[in-house]
């Protein structure tokens, strides 16, 4: 019995930037599902932005998105799986945020997640081009406060990445006990419900296909597949990933640039390792 169940991060993993995901890259994950694999998605994207990849991949099972607080049909849209912040998290987690970035600062900005939308207090040149680029609503409001209690998927601080660094160094204490807190890239930290992780999503995944969780490969790149590359059966980092996801994986893949991803399903398809 090989491995079953192949979960992959886009960004930075899969694809990079406005790149398209490469042909060796594509066939290679083609094969693994010949072979009998279930081929998803585990992606920081929000659904609407992670759709575009996994048409792109043909993929028609459940894809995990936001981290692993949204999962949903690519096809239908039918939402299998959702983790939202309770109206206390988020008033708690918006209160935390707004004690340590201040009134005065500009250069931070946070945002809540809806299904489909984004909600903002200020229109900023980020939140605008951050719509455009992914189709999805930004609907302004004049305090964040208004929406904590409708079912946010997540609260994120965007900002340079020193000071989100340090902006998540300083609440993740305050705050971890009862949500989950990571940087999802250098210049955002989420705020999620304590079940909202990928690794979370992983398990989901496992137990809708009846797959155990040794019979699992993950590939990721970022300080949001951690848990998911230890969750894993088979956690594997690509060669540019973070130190975190480095120490975190069972094995390194090749760069990005090398097609790592393609490299690795191509060498344990030739061993009949997967299916």
């Amino acid at each position: 019995m090989g491995y079953r169940l192949i979960a992959l991060d886009v960004d930075g993993t899969i694809r990079s930037g406005s790149n398209p995901i490469a042909e060796r890259t594509r066939r290679a994950i083609d094969a693994a599902r010949e072979s009998g694999a279930v081929v998803t998605l585990a992606t920081g994207r929000a659904y609407r932005s992670a759709i575009v990849n996994s048409a792109a991949l043909d993929i028609d099972v459940p894809i995990s998105t936001s981290q692993g607080a949204y999962i949903a049909d690519p096809v239908s849209g039918e939402v299998f799986r959702h983790c939202p912040l309770t109206g206390e998290m988020a008033l708690v987690t918006l209160d935390k945020l707004q004690e340590h970035i201040g009134p005065d600062d500009s250069g931070t900005q946070v945002v809540a997640y809806y299904p489909g939308i984004m909600y903002v207090d200020r229109m900023s040149q980020w939140a605008a081009s951050y719509g455009q680029r992914t189709e999805i609503e930004v609907r302004l409001v004049s305090n964040l406060r208004e929406v904590a209690s409708e079912g946010l998927t997540r609260i994120v601080a965007v900002g340079d990445d020193a000071d989100i660094e340090a902006l998540e160094r300083d609440i993740r204490p305050l705050l971890s006990m009862s949500v989950l807190v990571m940087r999802s890239l250098p210049y955002f930290c989420e705020i999620l419900h304590p079940r909202g992780g990928k690794e979370d999503a992983l398990g989901w995944m496992c137990e809708r296909f009846g797959i155990a969780r040794s019979e699992t490969i993950a590939f990721g790149n970022g300080y949001n597949d951690v848990q998911m590359l230890e969750w894993a059966g088979l956690g594997i980092a690509v060669g540019d990933a973070v130190p975190e996801a480095l120490a975190a994986a069972d094995s390194v893949a090749p760069p990005f640039d090398e097609h790592g991803v393609a490299q690795v399903l191509e060498e344990l398809l030739a061993k009949g390792l997967i299916g």
